[in-house]
C-alpha cells in the first residue's frame, strides 16, 4: 500500500514533494549524495554540509591511520529501514554495517591509491574506487548522515497535510557536523501501520540503474577510448593490423584485446584515474550530474503509468469545481500546493506551511526552497535584489479582486535572507490593469517582486501539456515581471 492511500491523502506522487513510498516493500531507488551539492536549497545545503562534513571525518581518520575512530564512524551507519527505499524484498529489515564490515570498508579507503593522491573527496569517489561498496551502502550512508534533516522535513511535511505525529521516540543515530560524532536524541516521527516512516524529497533520489553503471560507463567510454587512442599513437603491443585489398594495412585496436589486459575493476580504474586525474574529472563532472527523476518514472517504479492527460484534466476540473470563498480556503490552499508540486518540480522542493517569521509575529502561506538552476526561479533567485531563496507563496481563495492589503501582507514577509519574490495565487481579477499598476509601485519602490496567478493561468499552464507546459509557465511569469519594470 503507498503511503499516499494508507493515509488517505487523495494525492498522487505528481502532487507530493516526497516519494510516495510503499509501505509493503522497498522502491528501488537510491539517495543521490551528489543531488544535494548540485542544489542551491536551503534543505539540499544542509543536507550537502553534513555529508561534507562525515567523510571529512572519514578522510581524516584514514590520514591520520587512525582505525578506531574510522570504524567507529562508519559501525555506526545501518540500512535505514525508515525511508523505504532500497532493494529489500518484503518488508524492509535494517542492517547495519557492523564493525567487521566497517573495519573492512576503512581498511579497503585509508590503503586506497586514490586516497592517497586526493581522487578520493566525496562518496562517489569511494563508490567508485573501494571495492565492497555499491550503490546501495552509499545510498544508506547518506541517509545516516541527512537523518536529523529529513526528520525535520518529514515533520514539515505532515504540517503541510494537515496531520499530526503526537509521539516523542529515539531518533536513532544523528550526525552532529560541529564535533563530528553521533548522538541520539528523541523526537517526533510518524509511525504508519506499525512501521517507523521518514519521507525523501524526490528531487534526490536515483535509480539503481543510475549508480551502479557508474564504472562501466567509465570503463567502457572513457578508459577504452583513452587506451586505444594511446596505443595507436604508440604503435603499443594491442595494435592489431588489418590487411586491406588496396593499400597499406589499417591499424586498429581491439576492444576485446583492451578487456583481456585491463579488465574492469576498480582495481584497473583506480590505477588509471591515479595516472590520469584530469580523465577521471571529466568524468565525474558529466556522469555524476544530478537529473532529477521524472514523475513519469517515479510513478513507474510501482507499475503505474502516468496519464498526464486525465491527471490534468482532473485537477483542472477539481480547480473550477471548488468555490471561492473563505469557507473553502483550506481546500485551495491544499489543492494549489499539489499543482505547484506538479507545475514547478523540480525548480521549487521542501513546502514549508505557514513558517513562522520575525519572532512568529507574522506567517506565511507556503514557502519553497528555490532549488532551480536554470530557467526562470532561477533568474530571481540570481536576481542581485529578488536574491529569491526561498519562494514564497500565497493562496487567497476571494470572490473579490486582490487588493494592497494583500499585496502589502505577501510584501511585508520579504527579506535580504530568504528574498524578495513571492506568487500570489488567486480565483480570478477583473481589473487586471489596476492590479499590474499596484504590483509595479510595489516593485519600483524596491519593496519586491510579486506575480499573481489566477485560475485561468494555472489552467493555461496545465492545458499546455508536458511539451509545452514549461515554456507557457516561462511565458506567463517573465512577461508579468517585464510589467513590473515599465
Amino acid at each position: 500500500m503507498l503511503f499516499s492511500e494508507a493515509l488517505g491523502l487523495r494525492k498522487s506522487q505528481p502532487q507530493l514533494d516526497f516519494v510516495d513510498i510503499d509501505l509493503d516493500t522497498d522502491t528501488p531507488l537510491f539517495i543521490d549524495p551528489a543531488a544535494f551539492h548540485d542544489c542551491p536549497g536551503y534543505f539540499a545545503q544542509k543536507c550537502a554540509a553534513d555529508i561534507t562534513s562525515f567523510f571529512d571525518a572519514v578522510l581524516h581518520a584514514a590520514g591520520e591511520g587512525d582505525d578506531e575512530m574510522g570504524e567507529r564512524l562508519l559501525a555506526a551507519l545501518r540500512e535505514p529501514d525508515e525511508i523505504h527505499l532500497g532493494l529489500s524484498k518484503g518488508l524492509p529489515k535494517g542492517r547495519g554495517l557492523g564493525h567487521l564490515q566497517a573495519s573492512i570498508i576503512f581498511e579497503r579507503i585509508k590503503t586506497s591509491k586514490a586516497l592517497k593522491t586526493g581522487l578520493v573527496q566525496d562518496l562517489n569517489d569511494v563508490l567508485m574506487f573501494v571495492r565492497g561498496v555499491g550503490p546501495d551502502i552509499v545510498s544508506d550512508i547518506t541517509t545516516n548522515i541527512i537523518r536529523r534533516h529529513l526528520i525535520k522535513y518529514t515533520q514539515d511535511q505532515f504540517d503541510l497535510m494537515g496531520l499530526e505525529i503526537n509521539n516523542n521516540i529515539p531518533t536513532g543515530l544523528l550526525w552532529d557536523p560541529v564535533d563530528a560524532k553521533w548522538e541520539e536524541d528523541f523526537d517526533e516521527i510518524p509511525v504508519v501501520k506499525d512501521r517507523r516512516i521518514l519521507l525523501v524529497p524526490k528531487r534526490f533520489v536515483k535509480w539503481r540503474y543510475d549508480f551502479s553503471k557508474a564504472g562501466t560507463q567509465y570503463y567502457n567510454k572513457f578508459f577504452i577510448n583513452y587506451i586505444r587512442q594511446d596505443q595507436l599513437n604508440k604503435n603499443g603491443p594491442l595494435v592489431s593490423l588489418i590487411p586491406k585489398k588496396f593499400g597499406p594495412a589499417e591499424k586498429k585496436v581491439f576492444k576485446t584485446d583492451i578487456e583481456r589486459k585491463f579488465p574492469n575493476t576498480k582495481g584497473t580504474l583506480e590505477e588509471f584515474s591515479t595516472n590520469h586525474p584530469d580523465i577521471y574529472d571529466k568524468f565525474k563532472s558529466s556522469f555524476f550530474r544530478h537529473n532529477p527523476l521524472s514523475i513519469n518514472s517515479l510513478m513507474g517504479f510501482h507499475g503505474d503509468d502516468f496519464r498526464e492527460i486525465e491527471f490534468t484534466n482532473h485537477i483542472i476540473d477539481a480547480l473550477r469545481k471548488l468555490p471561492s470563498g473563505a469557507k473553502h480556503s483550506a481546500d485551495y490552499q491544499s489543492l494549489i500546493v499539489g499543482i505547484a508540486h506538479f507545475m514547478f518540480y523540480p525548480e521549487l522542493t521542501n513546502p514549508v506551511l505557514e513558517r513562522p517569521l520575525n519572532g512568529d509575529r507574522k506567517r506565511i502561506d507556503i514557502a519553497f526552497d528555490n532549488s532551480s538552476t536554470a530557467g526562470f526561479f532561477s533568474l530571481v533567485r540570481t536576481h542581485p535584489f529578488l536574491m529569491s531563496s526561498e519562494v514564497m507563496i500565497e493562496c487567497k481563495n476571494y470572490s473579490h479582486d486582490i487588493a494592497n492589503p494583500e499585496l502589502d501582507q505577501l510584501i511585508g514577509r520579504f527579506d535580504p535572507r530568504r528574498g524578495r519574490f513571492g506568487m500570489l495565487f488567486c480565483r480570478e481579477v477583473t481589473n487586471k490593469g489596476r492590479l499590474a499598476d499596484r504590483c509595479a509601485d510595489a516593485y519600483r519602490s524596491a519593496q519586491g517582486a510579486i506575480i499573481v496567478l489566477t485560475d485561468e493561468d494555472v489552467i493555461e499552464a496545465l492545458d499546455a501539456g508536458v511539451f509545452d507546459r514549461a515554456r507557457t509557465i516561462e511565458r506567463i511569469m517573465s512577461s508579468q515581471m517585464r510589467d513590473l519594470r515599465k
